[in-house]
């Protein structure tokens, strides 16, 4: 990776974490100011922007709808739109309903380290799991 595509990454990182703090307006005025422009080679990652993550969710970010309208704004600007899913079957070992006794958020050792222990979501095939309704991707 050359020193130009190393500061590209590096900027757009940069946006990905101001987006992540919740300065969305930030994020959509920096485009709209053409100070980042996607080209062909760009992507747009837009992840787990899924039922469970958002109000009312088994594992709901606060305000985290919030973001829905932004990425369908931004998503227009980019060639490449990546989404990901949390995606877990009903007996996941990560669920504190799987470990007698434990609660969300306890930890417990297993053979590859700690584990926190998560509130049952996206789980397969269930309404949680899915992406969010608003999320218009073209």
């Amino acid at each position: 990776m050359n020193s130009f595509d190393r500061r590209r990454f590096l900027t757009a990182a940069g946006v990905g974490v101001i987006a992540a703090a919740g300065s969305f307006t930030v994020l959509r005025d920096v485009l709209a100011a053409g100070k980042i422009k996607p080209t062909d080679a760009d992507a747009l990652l837009v992840i787990d922007v899924q039922n469970c993550f958002i109000p009312g969710g088994s594992l709901a970010v606060k305000e985290g709808d919030l973001i829905v309208p932004l990425i369908n704004q931004i998503a227009k600007s980019f060639s490449n739109v990546v989404l990901t899913q949390d995606w877990h079957t009903a007996d996941h070992v990560s669920f504190a309903s799987q470990h007698p006794g434990k609660k969300p958020f306890e930890t417990i050792q297993l053979e590859y380290g700690t584990q926190v222990l998560w509130p049952d979501h996206c789980v397969q095939g269930t309404e949680g799991a899915q992406v969010h309704s608003g999320i218009d991707i073209p």
